[in-house]
Parts: structure tokens; C-alpha cells; sequence
């Protein structure tokens, strides 16, 4: 497939926007996904080549984060790992159905991330069995979140956030960053098995992924100097708009 000069240039400046909501709230498939849609790209072939392209957000938020990861892989590396298998399992399904049953599970997903973000979180009684229990479900949680991400994955990181926001007791830029690496693996593993088994653009992978690069390494500079809880705050109201926004994109 080949691609116009315009619509290079219109994929290289929605990558840059996507690439810097992605690194600060993951949210780039509900602007890339359209996009890819937009120059001709069949609708699973278009997820399967954006999820390709979000690998270049992912490895530049990580270059960006580093300062942030550094002393916090005992969390990053399991979480990653499980989003990872989730990952796998997510697009070997999406390989073998239509993603339009999630169009009408999404906004119920995205409504219950926006609870979650906006709810404090409980503080632990120090019962350490009751703990243990509480990281077992969470974990669980971000397995599925990877299988969600590998399969459909708009909104997958606000409900990882989520998630993330009750097992760290880290600010929003270090969890944010774990979140960007999660999703990093989830997407990379994701891409082996769309680029081996499927059709995916890279007429169009290239300058999304050229844009989403450049905006990925922008958007942990901008997470850093915002407060925590100006971040969870803007990230659940947002969340609790999209969710609406969804839902009435998939039943009316």
C-alpha cells in the first residue's frame, strides 16, 4: 500500500500528539487507531499495524523515564512480565475474532478505571496475609489489562493506572513510568505476532511511528513537574468523560 505525502505528514503530527498521551496516561490508540483507519487501513489490520507503531512511544517513554524506573524493579519487572503474557495471549485473539464485541465492554472498563483513579486509596492495616491477597488480584488484574492491551487497547492505560495507583505508594511519574514500560512489553510481544502472521502497513507504521517517538520522549518531561494528585485527579475526570463518550459511540 502506498500512502500520500500529505497523509505521511498527517501521520508523523498525530503520532507526536498520541506519542505524548501515550507516555502520560496511554491513551494514543483512540487518536492513532482512527488515524490509521483514516488512510485506508482496514480496521483489525489498522490495530494490529498501531499496535507495531506504539513500540516507538514505548522505547522513547522509557529513555525518557529512566530516572524514574531506577531503584523500583522489584514492581517493574513482574508487572511487565505478566502485561507481557497478557500481551501475547490479547493478540493471538484479536488474530482469530473482530474487536467490535469490546467496543461495548470498553466504556463500562473505562468508567470503573475512573472510580478507582478518583477513590482514595485505603491505607494498610499492616496485616500482612491481607496484603499478599490484595497484590495477588491486583497483579491478576494487570494480566488481563496485557491480554486487553494485546487485543483491543484503547483505554488500556487508564485502567492500568488504575490498578497501579493502589499497589504503589510511588507518585504519578514513577507508576506512570511503570505503566509505560508494561504497556512497552504488552505492545513488543504483541508486534512479533502480528508481523509474523499477519498483514501490517508499514507504509504507515513508519511515519506514525516516527511522530509517536518523538512525542513518547516529550511526555515524562511534562508527568514530572505536575503534582500527583493534580495528575489522578485530571486523568479520572477524563477517564469518566471518555467512558461516556464511548458508550454512546457503541450503543446509540
Amino acid at each position: 500500500m502506498i500512502i500520500s505525502v500529505s497523509s505521511i505528514a498527517f501521520l508523523i503530527v498525530i503520532g507526536i500528539i498520541s506519542g505524548i498521551i501515550n507516555s502520560i496516561i496511554g491513551m494514543a490508540s483512540l487518536i492513532s487507531y482512527p488515524a490509521m483507519i483514516s488512510v485506508g487501513i482496514p480496521p483489525v489490520l489498522a490495530n494490529a499495524s498501531n499496535t507495531v507503531a506504539l513500540i516507538c512511544s514505548g522505547v522513547s517513554s522509557i529513555l525518557a523515564s529512566l530516572k524514574e524506573l531506577r531503584g523500583h524493579l522489584k514492581i517493574v519487572i513482574p508487572i511487565t512480565a505478566l502485561t507481557a503474557i497478557g500481551g501475547l495471549v490479547g493478540s493471538l485473539l484479536l488474530l482469530h475474532s473482530s474487536n467490535a464485541a469490546f467496543s461495548k465492554i470498553v466504556p463500562f472498563l473505562i468508567f470503573f478505571a475512573a472510580c478507582s483513579i478518583l477513590i482514595p486509596k485505603k491505607k494498610q492495616d499492616g496485616q500482612k496475609t491481607g496484603s499478599k491477597s490484595i497484590l495477588f488480584w491486583e497483579y491478576l488484574i494487570l494480566g488481563l489489562v496485557g491480554i486487553y492491551v494485546g487485543y483491543f487497547g484503547a483505554g488500556a492505560g487508564v485502567i492500568m493506572i488504575a490498578v497501579l495507583s493502589k499497589i504503589s505508594d510511588s507518585p504519578y511519574h514513577v507508576y506512570n513510568a511503570t505503566r509505560n514500560a508494561a504497556t512497552l512489553a504488552a505492545n513488543f510481544i504483541a508486534s512479533i505476532i502480528f508481523i509474523l502472521v499477519a498483514h501490517v502497513y508499514w507504509s504507515a507504521i513508519i511515519p506514525l511511528g516516527i511522530g509517536l517517538f518523538i512525542g513518547g520522549f516529550i511526555g515524562p518531561s511534562i508527568v514530572r513537574f505536575i503534582p500527583t494528585k493534580v495528575m489522578r485527579t485530571s486523568v479520572g475526570i477524563f477517564a469518566f468523560g471518555l467512558s461516556i463518550y464511548l458508550f454512546i459511540k457503541a450503543f446509540f
